[in-house]
């Protein structure tokens, strides 16, 4: 197949370490640990109590928050130190993890992480605890085929960088509300991160949901900052949003990240085994029947094969999902929507960084994958997979099928 050609491997992720070598091989050695951090946080919202044996989390009690930190890439280029500090949140109603990278610079490493803690004091805690401080009486409601849920908007706090004062900021938030239902689904909640910036009139937006980039919002944003002309030199705007869904339309979900995680590793070694259409039909009866519910199973001998070709092969992505009943489309989906797509996903990127399968294993597992089949035909027809664009994905469903 000559779509391998293009295969590219998936690196590890380094390490963290406490101490951090850059390209010029010099080692940074911050004296600042995660307890002196959270102090500087806990001066900002003394609300919260610091514990742990280490003292390496921070605590709101009245909300059950959780907050410590990671260290991510440090560097320094001309006497200027840049660090990247992972803030990570845990709240019962969190699937997953909620991380946050914040950077910052300084003449000396400390110095850089103080302002990396100070941004994120500034522009996401703030915006994180009105979720949960600020009820608000504006509501956002999706459809998940044909079941309501209905989020609660917080209120907002947009935070401006660069010309302050000269241009007002811009509600980031407000650009998208009306598209936003059609990327919420049934979790209980999402974290809408929002960034827009103009540099010299070029503009740079990004629109990530529960961390994950979604292009079509982004270009919405991209778009409406072009259009509306932005002045300045500089000018960056900001703005987090945490939507909570309402008890009234959230069910608790029958499946865990972790469960779709360990499932997806034995699909994968299962599905190494097909050979033909029979034995790609016996292992995703198997492979149903391991999952802990049947829309899962569904959703996992779907997603597999066209989320690892995706990887894999480097393919054009897309954000749509379409289920079909007897062979009737129902109404797209977004990926945020349906909760196992991003946990396979991530699933998948661990699989291939840790069991390095085989170019023959990995054929097997990406045989079914309908869109690989249609992008091999295109291309024997003479088309450049550069100029193919990804249509949504179609996966049958039956008529009980209910996204989670």
């Amino acid at each position: 197949m000559g779509l391998f050609k293009r295969k590219k491997k998936v690196k590890a992720a380094p390490a963290r370490k406490s101490q951090h070598i850059n390209e010029d091989h010099m080692v940074i050695e911050p004296k600042l640990d995660r307890k002196e951090l959270l102090a500087l946080v806990r001066e900002s919202f003394p609300d919260a109590v610091t514990e742990g044996e280490q003292e390496e989390w921070l605590v709101w009690h009245a909300h059950s928050l959780r907050l410590t930190i990671e260290f991510g890439e440090m560097s320094c280029i001309h006497n200027i130190y840049n660090v990247q500090l992972l803030f990570i949140a845990q709240h019962p109603f969190f699937d997953e993890d909620m991380v946050e990278s914040v950077a910052g610079m300084g003449k000396t490493p400390d110095d850089a992480m103080r302002m990396g803690t100070a941004n994120f004091c500034f522009s996401v805690m703030p915006s994180l605890l009105a979720a949960f401080d600020c009820e608000g009486k504006e509501f956002i409601e999706a459809d998940v085929m044909g079941e309501k849920h209905r989020f609660r908007v917080p209120c907002r706090i947009p935070a401006l960088h660069g010309d302050i004062g000269k241009t007002p900021p811009t509600e980031l938030f407000a650009l998208i509300r009306d598209r936003l239902p059609q990327y919420l689904g049934t979790k209980h909640c999402y974290w809408v991160k929002l960034f827009s910036s103009m540099v010299e009139k070029e503009p740079i937006c990004e629109v990530r949901i529960n961390g994950n980039v979604s292009v079509e919002l982004t270009m919405v944003l991209t778009e409406e900052i072009i259009r509306r002309g932005q002045t300045g030199s500089y000018v960056s705007d900001k703005e987090f949003v945490l939507l909570i869904q309402e008890d009234s339309t959230y069910a608790p979900c029958p499946f865990t990240k972790q469960q779709v995680g360990e499932l997806t590793f034995r699909a994968l070694e299962l599905m190494k085994g097909i050979t033909d259409p029979e034995s790609a039909g016996k292992i995703r009866n198997a492979i149903r029947a391991l999952a802990p519910s049947a829309d899962l199973g569904v959703e996992l001998t779907a997603f597999l094969p066209e989320i690892t070709a995706q990887i894999v092969l480097q393919l054009p992505d897309t954000e749509g999902l379409v289920p079909t009943i007897n062979n009737k489309p129902a109404a797209e989906l977004k990926r945020s929507q349906v909760r196992s797509y991003g946990y396979i996903e991530d699933a998948v990127m661990q699989y291939l960084r840790k069991q390095n399968p085989t170019e023959a294993e990995l054929r097997s597992i990406i045989a079914p994958s309908s869109r690989v089949n249609a992008f091999s035909k295109a291309m024997q027809n003479g088309a450049k997979l550069e100029d193919l664009q990804m249509l949504s994905l179609l996966y049958a469903v039956d008529e009980s099928y209910r996204v989670w």
